[in-house]
C-alpha cells in the first residue's frame, strides 16, 4: 500500500514538474510566455474554486446554482487579474503602495457586488435550501483564492522585469519546509500544538519546518552562488535569506493551517483527488499562496 502510494505521488510529480518549474524558473520577456504565466495562474485558481465547489456539494449533498457558480469564478478571475498588476517595472515602495491603495479598492467594490447580487438571487430564488452560506463563504474563497494567486502572478513578472527568482525561491523554501515538517514530526512528534484545524500539527514538526525552510533557502542562494548570480535585490546576503525564509516559512504555516480548517469544515481529507496519493491543487499550494502575501510584504518593507 505505502509502495504504490509512493509510485502514485513519483508519477504525478514527474507529470505536473516540468509545468511548475517551466513558471518558476523561466523569465522570457516576451508575449508567449506572459499568456503562459496568465493560463497557469488562472487555471491554478479556477480550478482550486471548482476543488471548494465540490467539497461543498459531497458534504451537504446540494447542487450549487450555475448563475451563482459563475458570479463567483468571475469574482475571482478580476481580483486575481487586479492583484497581478502590482509589482510591475521597476520596484519602488510609493508605487506598490498606491497601486494597493487602487487595486484594493476596485477589489472591495467587485466583493460588495458579487456578494450583493448572489444575496438577492438567494432572496428571489424559492428553494428549501438556504444559500446564505454558500452566498458569504464562496465569496470570501474567491477573494482569498484570487488576492494569494494575483500576488504570485505580480511576483512572476516582477522576476521577469528584474531577472530575479522570487517566486522559485517561494515554492522551493516553502514545500521544503512542509516536506521536512511533515517528516519530522512524523518521527519525532511528541509535544501537540491542539489546533483545532490541524489536530497533528506537532512542536516539533514546527521547528522542522522552519529548520528546512532556511537549509532551503541557503541551498538555494549557494546554488545562485555556484552560477555566478548577483542582484542588488533578490537575496544579496545570507542574511536576507534567512530573513525572508522565515517570513515564508510563517505565511506557509499559516496558509497550510487556512486550508486544513477549510478541509475540516467539508469533512475530506483531501481537497481533492486529481493527483491521486497528492490530492487537490489546493493541497498542493495551499502554503504558497499565502506564502506569496509575505513575500509582498517583505518587499514593500525591504
Amino acid at each position: 500500500m505505502v509502495q504504490e502510494e509512493l509510485k502514485e505521488r513519483i508519477l504525478y510529480s514527474f507529470l505536473i514538474s516540468p509545468f511548475i518549474i517551466a513558471f518558476a524558473l523561466l523569465n522570457f520577456e516576451n508575449t508567449l510566455f506572459s499568456v503562459y504565466v496568465f493560463s497557469f495562474i488562472l487555471t491554478l485558481a479556477t480550478t482550486i474554486l471548482f476543488e471548494t465547489f465540490r467539497m461543498y456539494e459531497n458534504k451537504f449533498s446540494i447542487r450549487i446554482p450555475k448563475i451563482k457558480k459563475f458570479l463567483f469564478i468571475a469574482l475571482l478571475l478580476i481580483i486575481t487579474t487586479l492583484a497581478s498588476l502590482l509589482l510591475e517595472g521597476e520596484k519602488s515602495s510609493d508605487k506598490i503602495l498606491k497601486d494597493i491603495s487602487t487595486i484594493s479598492y476596485l477589489t472591495i467594490l467587485s466583493y460588495f457586488t458579487t456578494l450583493i447580487l448572489n444575496l438577492s438571487i438567494s432572496a428571489l430564488k424559492t428553494t428549501k435550501h438556504n444559500y446564505i452560506i454558500v452566498d458569504t463563504l464562496f465569496t470570501n474563497l474567491s477573494l482569498y483564492i484570487g488576492l494569494t494567486l494575483g500576488v504570485m502572478m505580480a511576483l512572476k513578472f516582477f522576476d521577469i522585469y528584474n531577472k530575479t527568482y522570487f517566486v522559485a525561491f517561494l515554492l522551493a523554501v516553502g514545500w521544503i519546509s512542509e516536506a521536512g515538517g511533515l517528516i519530522i514530526g512524523k518521527y519525532f512528534g511528541r509535544i501537540s500544538l491542539s489546533f483545532t484545524a490541524s489536530p497533528k500539527k506537532t512542536l516539533e514538526g514546527t521547528i522542522g519546518s522552519l529548520f528546512f525552510a532556511i537549509l532551503g533557502g541557503i541551498i538555494f542562494k549557494l546554488i545562485l552562488d555556484l552560477t555566478g548570480y548577483q542582484s542588488h535585490i533578490f537575496l544579496e546576503n545570507y542574511t536576507s535569506v534567512v530573513v525572508l525564509s522565515s517570513v515564508i516559512f510563517v505565511f506557509d504555516f499559516f496558509g497550510d493551517m487556512i486550508e486544513s480548517l477549510i478541509k475540516r469544515y467539508f469533512d475530506t481529507k483531501d481537497s481533492s483527488n486529481i493527483f491521486k496519493s497528492l490530492g487537490g491543487v489546493f493541497d498542493i499550494f495551499d502554503g504558497v499562496m499565502l506564502g506569496s502575501i509575505g513575500v509582498l510584504l517583505y518587499l514593500i518593507i525591504k
